[in-house]
């Protein structure tokens, strides 16, 4: 059963998440060797740990170059007292930190919150914990029509959510079917009011904790 949050239809602070660090492997703190080639066939020796490779590669996919020509340009860059591999690990990081922050505005709650809104049809966002976090206009319009409720007050303290799939299911098929949407049935409940439909279910474009948008498509 899905129960709503009050004052879930606006934008409200989710619960705190623990985030589990990242194991480390032996292997991926030894520095690896290799001889890159600029331009004009000079060639520099360069230890890096095989993370800094990788974002390395990633940079260099990211400007359409090679990551030789990546290394030329940062040794360019570097003042005589300077050391490349130390400045090629905070160019690394410097890049993915940059992407995080892009990544992170674009699925921020304020964002997700937008869409929700926006959705011409009743729109609601389903936590893990089994709550309605979000609801749009025609969500709340729908409740009023068919349950004959009044203001949202009575709505977040008598109504009752549930869908046909368990919501952990839910989610698990969606993140192994990337870019595809869930369709399951549902059912409200108010007082001795009830009603039931459809809703399809997506993946939340939220980087915070697993979360659904629900498009009720038919009731």
């Amino acid at each position: 059963m899905l129960i709503v949050k009050p004052g879930s239809n606006a934008l409200s602070e989710l619960e705190q998440v623990e985030e589990p660090l990242p194991a480390i492997g032996a292997e991926e703190i030894e520095p690896r060797f290799r001889a890159v080639v600029g331009r004009g066939g000079e060639r520099r020796g360069i230890r890096l740990e095989r993370i800094y490779w990788d974002g390395l590669g990633r940079m260099s996919a990211a400007g359409k170059m090679s990551t030789a020509d990546l290394v030329h340009y940062t040794a360019s860059q570097m003042p005589e007292s300077g050391n490349l591999a130390s400045l090629l690990r905070v160019l690394s990081f410097k890049w993915a930190l940059r992407r995080l922050d892009t990544v992170e505005d674009a699925t921020s709650m304020a964002n997700v919150n937008a869409i929700i809104q926006a959705s011409p049809s009743p729109t609601i966002l389903l936590t893990q914990e089994k709550k309605i976090q979000l609801f749009n206009d025609p969500f709340l319009s729908m409740l009023r029509q068919r349950l004959l409720m009044g203001d949202a007050a009575q709505l977040t303290k008598t109504l009752r959510f549930s869908i046909d799939t368990q919501i952990d299911e839910a989610i698990a098929t969606l993140c192994r079917n990337r870019g595809k949407t869930l369709n399951t049935g549902f059912t409200i409940a108010a007082g001795q009011a009830s009603m039931k439909g459809q809703i399809n279910l997506a993946l939340a474009p939220t980087h915070e904790k697993p979360m659904l948008i629900g498009y009720i498509s038919r009731y």
